[in-house]
C-alpha cells in the first residue's frame, strides 16, 4: 500500500506533459502490438485447407486435380483435415484421399492408413490403403 502512495505522489509532483507521455507511451505500445499471433488471428489456413478436402473428394477433374496438389504440398498440415474428410467422403473420394495421405509421406498418416485398411467398408478403399500404409512404412512414396 505504501508503493502505491509513494508513485501516487511522485506522479503528483510531475509536470502535466510528462506524467501524460508517461502513460501515453504504454498505451501506445500495447495499441500497435496485434492482439494475438498472426496465425492464430485467422482461420483462413483452416478454412482453406477444409475447402480442398471438398474439391477433392467432389467430382473428378482438373478442380480436384489442383486440390489435390495443394493438399500435397501442405504435407502434415492436412492431415487432420485429410482424416476428418474420410468420414462423410463416398468410396472414390476415400480413394483419392488414402492417395493424397499416401504422397504426403508423412508417418503420421499411417495409423489412419492401417485403420482404413481393416475397417474400410469399400474393398477397393481397403485395398488402396494397405499398399498406402506399405508404402510409409517402408519409407517410400508410390
Amino acid at each position: 500500500m505504501r508503493d502505491h502512495a509513494a508513485a501516487l505522489e511522485r506522479a503528483a509532483a510531475m509536470p502535466l506533459a510528462a506524467c501524460l507521455a508517461a502513460v501515453a507511451a504504454p498505451a501506445a505500445l500495447l495499441a500497435a502490438a496485434p492482439a494475438c499471433a498472426p496465425q492464430a488471428c485467422s482461420d483462413r489456413d483452416e478454412r482453406r485447407l477444409s475447402r480442398l478436402v471438398e474439391l477433392v473428394t467432389g467430382e473428378p477433374g482438373p478442380t480436384a486435380d489442383a486440390a489435390e496438389e495443394a493438399l500435397v504440398a501442405a504435407a502434415g498440415d492436412a492431415i487432420l483435415y485429410l482424416e476428418t474428410g474420410l468420414y462423410d467422403a463416398e468410396p472414390p473420394g476415400r480413394r483419392r484421399l488414402v492417395r493424397v495421405l499416401t504422397r504426403i509421406g508423412d508417418p503420421a498418416a499411417s495409423p489412419i492408413l492401417t485403420h482404413l485398411a481393416a475397417h474400410d467398408p469399400d474393398p477397393d478403399v481397403r485395398s488402396e490403403a494397405a499398399a498406402g500404409a506399405r508404402a510409409l512404412e517402408g519409407g517410400r512414396q508410390p
